[in-house]
């Protein structure tokens, strides 16, 4: 009876494991997905494992996965709280508004980017006097740089395009920050905090990394596309662990 019972719990373990693995095979792949996938196979090893009575292995994977899941919790939670506290007060006296690219398809700003558009257009047009950065390179499978992409978009909202400071070289987030605070130099605009324009996922290590050039820097949160909202917050947990440890990072959104 209780070997029975053993290979029931197995079968039911294999099932659920094989549950995963063919929903990664069916749906589009994703960053989030595949992050849930790892931790089924994490959970399953470690069930397996109890239920052979493999003590030490159980427990070295087990403490080396609970240290994991605190230092998750605690950095979503930090970028949670960047997230939905931090949107700049529109009425501060700043010196300009950068704008963050979030890539394109060909020339057309993605659905992401398309967020943040709307949420600097909304900010320029409440805030007149200022200036704005649209800081973002030409990365893979596009066909102008994201900035241009940004600054075409802005114009066609009726913002005046002797207002716009193109940043086009970054390829992340740190280069977006380190090459904006040259092109505000380079305009005279090097005083004054900025007001940066991003995702509410993005906004904690923009920020982090804003203050590592020396970017005196607030945040204005645009709204991620519900159904890529959960993929991006897991995927900036990484990328927070990589800007903690080398300060700055790759893993961009």
């Amino acid at each position: 009876m209780k070997m029975r019972r053993l290979r029931n719990k197995w079968a039911l373990l294999s099932l659920a494991l094989l549950g995963v693995v063919m929903a990664i095979l069916f749906f589009q792949v994703t960053f989030g997905l595949l992050f849930i996938l790892v931790n089924g196979l994490i959970i399953y090893i470690l069930a397996v494992l109890r239920l052979r009575k493999r003590l030490w292995p159980y427990r070295l994977i087990g403490g080396a996965y609970l240290i994991f899941a605190v230092t998750f919790a605690g950095v979503e939670g930090y970028i949670l709280k960047e997230a939905y506290d931090e949107t700049g007060n529109l009425s501060e006296d700043y010196g300009a508004v950068l704008i963050l690219g979030a890539g394109l398809k060909g020339e057309e700003p993605s659905k992401t980017l398309l967020s943040r558009l709307a949420t600097g257009v909304e900010v320029l047009k409440i805030r007149e006097d200022l200036p704005v950065v649209v800081s973002g390179g030409q990365g893979p499978g596009e066909s102008i740089s994201e900035a241009k992409a940004m600054g075409r978009h802005l114009i066609a909202h009726r913002i005046d395009e002797s207002r716009i400071i193109y940043e086009d070289a970054s390829t992340n987030t740190y280069e977006n920050m380190l090459y904006s605070r040259r092109v505000l130099e380079d305009s005279g605009l090097k005083e004054g905090k900025v007001l940066i324009v991003t995702n509410d996922f993005h906004l904690a290590r923009s920020k982090m990394l804003a203050r590592d050039v020396g970017l005196d820097a607030s945040g204005y949160a645009a709204p991620t596309p519900w159904f890529v909202r959960a993929n991006y917050y897991i995927r900036e947990y990484f990328a927070m662990v990589k800007t903690f440890l080398l300060g700055r990072g790759t893993l961009d959104g």
